[in-house]
């Protein structure tokens, strides 16, 4: 809640150890499908995947991204107990993926089908 008694805008997550250039590309995606996201910076030591854990914890929306120190991005919604692979990448992925997981966190939201990561 914000001061004043106003609820916090229902937005994903993203808690983020990872480089300005791979959050922009995450948060790229995330916009492009108008969904809103609150960046929040974290600590370096926590994987990707348990950065999004904590963030879909976190989130209004269930849906959390996390993107680690090394680079790694990932995609999680609350109510799943371990990562898909398929809404992860590892270290050094390129822009296009990255921004396609950030298409992806939306559109769980949204309710449409994912886009591919290939």
């Amino acid at each position: 809640m914000h001061s004043g008694g106003h609820p916090d805008r229902p937005a994903i997550v993203v808690l983020s150890a990872g480089s300005r250039v791979i959050e922009r590309d995450v948060l790229a995606g995330i916009e492009e499908e108008g969904v809103p996201y609150l960046l929040v910076p974290s600590d370096a030591g926590v994987a990707a995947a348990e950065l999004a854990r904590r963030a879909a914890l976190r989130s209004p929306l269930n849906v959390g991204v996390g993107v680690g120190a090394a680079g790694e991005v990932c995609v999680q919604h609350a109510k799943l107990s371990d990562p898909l692979p398929e809404l992860s990448s590892g270290e050094g992925s390129d822009a296009g993926a990255r921004r396609v997981l950030g298409h992806n966190a939306a559109r769980i939201v949204v309710g449409v089908p994912l886009k591919p990561n290939y």
